[in-house]
This record gives C-alpha cells, structure tokens and sequence, in this order.
C-alpha cells in the first residue's frame, strides 16, 4: 500500500468523487462509497486481455481524515503478491506468464503512483 498525507482542503466526498472520474477516464469501471470521514474508491479493468496481462486485481483508494485534522490518501492492489508469485512460477514454467504477470504488476505499481500525484496536484490547485 502507498500512503500520502495532505492538506484536508477538499471535502472528501468531492475529492472521491474526483479520483472516480480521473479513473473512469482510463478505462475503468468504479465504486465509491463512504461517509464525511472516510471515502472508498475501487476500481477494475474487466476482460480477457486485462486477466491475460495481469490486470484484473482492483485498485482500492481510500481517503481519511486523521485525527490531526490532515487527509490521509492509502491505495494499493488486491493480491499483489500472488502477482510477483505468478510472475516468478511463470518465469520457470511458462515465459509468456511471467511476462504478463510483471507487465501487469508494473502497471497496477505505476496506476498507484499516478492515482497519488493526481490527488496531490487536485488538492494543491482546489478553490472553493
């Protein structure tokens, strides 16, 4: 799980509902669900190449107020170690695994780091 720590300039609700339509622009279906304190955000790719290139785990975003008063921003992947697990069998077993499996797993590490600078740049640049 990556965690970020930020201003809490943003109503939580509205910053969900921003991390929502920032992934339902690539591609992804998505859930949200919360309250004043607490907001999560799941998305996922269906499909068979997303499951043939390792990318069928969901993303979970969720967005809290601490009791510091600050936001705290916590994501990460379903089962991402059975992903590096399948990556280093399927070296061994079968090439092709292995390269979906880790081509996929490089993409959900890289979704989280975006998932993160979006949220960051959305609250340094919010107006009420």
């Amino acid at each position: 799980m990556a965690k970020s720590v930020l201003p809490a300039l943003v109503p939580l609700e509205e910053l969900g509902m921003a991390a929502e339509v920032w992934l339902k622009k690539r591609g992804f279906e998505t859930q949200r669900f919360g309250n004043e304190k607490n907001v999560i955000v799941q998305a996922r790719k269906g499909g068979t190449l997303s499951n043939v290139a390792g990318m069928a785990q969901a993303l979970t975003v969720m967005l809290r107020i601490r009791n510091d008063g600050r936001l705290e921003v916590e994501s990460g992947t379903a089962k991402w170690g059975d992903k590096a697990l399948a990556g280093t069998v399927g070296f061994f077993a079968f090439f092709p695994l292995a390269i979906t499996a880790g081509y996929g797993a490089y993409r959900q590490g890289k979704l989280v780091k975006e998932i993160h600078t979006f949220l960051k740049y959305y609250v340094k640049s919010y107006r009420e």
